[in-house]
């Protein structure tokens, strides 16, 4: 400061522009998307027990975040709340029949969660097509989790792949807190 007395107002403006332009000059993300997002981009592919585990130990860390990853989560259980039944033709078609048949195999031999999507895609399809692929899944011996997952992740794909070209339309998820 003791030797300022001599600076021009000139050289005072310059130093003041540049200081200006560094507050101005902000860096870009790193990431388009929000952390929930991200993460639930992720959680999408992974398998279901390793899904389950870490949105556990999520909720127990923070609960607020754990609840908007869940949100940001797409996965075969959730076709039929998330998807219009005019969509499921359209899918299905994106889908290898055979890779279809084994995401609807294991499916079924889930329990009721995976035989409510089961009767949700195939009830909205042709008679004929659905009696076809009953008939190709009963053909199928049972199915490993691995497989079965990795089926169940190529339907999500395909859901993805039509909604980003905006040939679908994912239904949001109800809150129950809002009900």
């Amino acid at each position: 400061m003791s030797r300022t007395d001599a600076i021009t107002p000139d050289a005072v403006y310059r130093i003041g522009l540049s200081l200006a332009a560094q507050l101005d000059d902000v860096p870009a993300r790193a990431f388009t998307d929000t952390s929930d997002k991200r993460l639930g981009a992720i959680l999408n592919l992974s398998p279901s027990t390793t899904r389950d585990a870490l949105l556990e130990g999520l909720e127990e860390q923070d609960s607020a975040f754990a609840e908007q990853v869940r949100k940001s989560i797409f996965t075969f259980a959730d076709i039929p709340a998330r998807i219009a039944p005019a969509d499921i033709p359209r899918i299905l078609r994106e889908v290898d029949q055979p890779t279809l048949v084994v995401a609807l195999r294991f499916a079924a031999d889930s329990g009721a969660a995976g035989q409510t999507v089961v009767d949700h895609l195939l009830g909205n399809i042709s008679k004929r097509m659905a009696e076809g692929l009953r008939e190709e899944m009963a053909e199928l011996a049972a199915i490993k989790e691995k497989p079965g997952e990795e089926a169940q992740n190529a339907v999500i794909a395909a859901i993805r792949l039509l909604e980003d070209a905006g040939e679908i339309v994912l239904r949001v998820p109800e809150d129950p807190e809002d009900n």
